[in-house]
């Protein structure tokens, strides 16, 4: 059998336990909420066993997507592997990989800082909340998404499962049903058959104790008013609908986190930070609104911060005399610490045998 045909066979075997799993779970919350409702102290001790039984299948479901979800990973990584040796038995490409895992631990300390801030507000039961992110692509925002989603994935942890869902989407001027879409599918929605409200009854029914999920929605516009229908659309169409979805669902279960970020290469035009459109979260604001976008601000890195890297991931050899001196020719020859550029500098011919060594811990 092929690659593509043991790949092929195996994501139809994930996407049948994941039926599976979203069948039960919907019987599971339906037998849930009997047991709130029945007065027979018999019948809800029937009704406890079958919620037993529900969970013990629900189990070992996840425990066979857990298996197959591994093998679609070592299929991948096996093919991986194979097209890449010649690329991987050059060192100086395995120390340009080591880099690119660690470039990310530069600087995000007042995007992590806003978005933990918002997210230390969420309700234990489950909570929403919804940023955006600006000029992406010279400020490195794709690093930035990924110490987020690392910062959450951390909390997901449970005895039974890790419970963390990623969904990339993309939107593009006028497609705004392409966003719907893109979330519909990720959700096994067929197209034919797809609503806004089957798909918030779909992300419901898969949401479950501690369940994260994040959907990243990449504008890939032109202009900055190209994101203009998007965002009132997005709001009132989906996000408030989800909320109150998420709120529903929150009776039943603890830790459900959903969090959306919109993300664009351009500077989003200022007249949305006004306070009459009633789109984007004033930060100064005590109160978190669930339904206004929040801001994750990026910044350039400072010459502190690269000495920083230079400190935890640099060859340990290198002395402070040295990193300060690297740290000041990058940061003055990068327009004061822009992110892509001092990516790119770091990974220029010159600095490679300072920098590319095994981290220090």
């Amino acid at each position: 059998m092929s690659y593509i045909q043991k790949l092929k066979s195996l994501e139809n075997q994930k996407q049948r336990i994941e039926s599976q799993i979203a069948g039960l779970e919907q019987l599971s919350n339906k037998c849930n909420q009997e047991i709130k409702a029945e007065t027979s102290l018999a019948q809800r001790t029937q009704l406890n066993t079958q919620m037993d039984n529900y969970s013990t299948e629900i189990n070992e479901l996840y425990n066979k997507l857990d298996h197959i979800e591994n093998e679609i990973e070592n299929l991948k990584l096996k093919e991986k592997s194979l097209s890449s040796n010649d690329y991987l038995d050059n060192p100086k490409n395995q120390q340009l990989l080591k880099f690119e895992q660690y470039l990310y631990d530069i600087d995000f300390e007042k995007a992590l800082k806003t978005f933990q801030r918002i997210t230390s507000q969420f309700n234990k039961e489950g909570d929403v909340a919804l940023f955006f992110i600006e000029k992406c692509l010279t400020n490195r925002g794709d690093l930035c998404l990924k110490r987020l989603k690392d910062d959450l994935f951390s909390e997901t942890y449970n005895i039974h499962r890790q419970h963390f869902r990623p969904c990339f989407v993309t939107y593009t001027l006028g497609n705004l049903e392409g966003v719907i879409q893109g979330i519909a599918k990720f959700f096994d929605v067929k197209k034919e058959e797809m609503t806004v409200e089957l798909v918030i009854n779909k992300i419901g029914n898969s949401l479950q104790n501690n369940s994260v999920l994040f959907i990243e929605i990449n504008c890939d516009i032109s202009q900055p008013s190209d994101i203009d229908p998007l965002i009132p659309w997005f709001i009132n169409v989906f996000w408030k609908p989800l909320r109150e979805k998420v709120n529903e669902v929150a009776k039943d279960y603890e830790g459900i986190k959903v969090v959306a970020v919109i993300t664009s290469n351009l500077l989003l035009n200022s007249r949305f930070s006004n306070s009459e459109l009633s789109s984007y979260y004033n930060r100064k604001s005590r109160i978190f609104s669930r339904d206004k976008l929040v801001k994750i601000p990026l910044e350039k890195w400072k010459k502190e911060d690269i000495k920083k890297w230079l400190t935890k991931y640099g060859n340990p050899r290198l002395k402070n005399t040295d990193k300060d001196t690297i740290a000041e020719k990058i940061y003055n020859a990068t327009d004061k610490g822009r992110p892509t550029d001092v990516c790119l500098a770091l990974q220029q011919k010159q600095w490679q045998n300072l920098i590319y060594s095994n981290p220090t811990y």
